[in-house]
């Protein structure tokens, strides 16, 4: 019959370098969410000038141009 190995693991004071890690990943994830919800917006703005002006299109189409447009106005900043 196996036995059971009976370990306790405690948990090792956070270092520096591992506080660091999580705030920059923490900061990394404020920016992406921020860059998705800008491409969001200008995604709908785009739809809806199609709309209005009745361009042929989709929403990958509308998606895809506002990724570009947010892309190239965060390079020039």
């Amino acid at each position: 019959m196996l036995s059971k190995k009976n370990t306790v693991e405690t948990a090792a004071p956070k270092s520096g370098m591992q506080k660091m890690n999580k705030k920059k990943k923490t900061e990394a994830t404020f920016e992406i969410s921020r860059f998705q919800d800008e491409i969001r917006v200008q995604a709908y703005y785009n739809y809806l000038k199609r709309m209005k002006n009745n361009l042929p299109g989709d929403q990958m189409g509308d998606w895809l141009e506002a990724e570009n447009s947010v892309r190239l106005s965060l390079s020039t900043h």
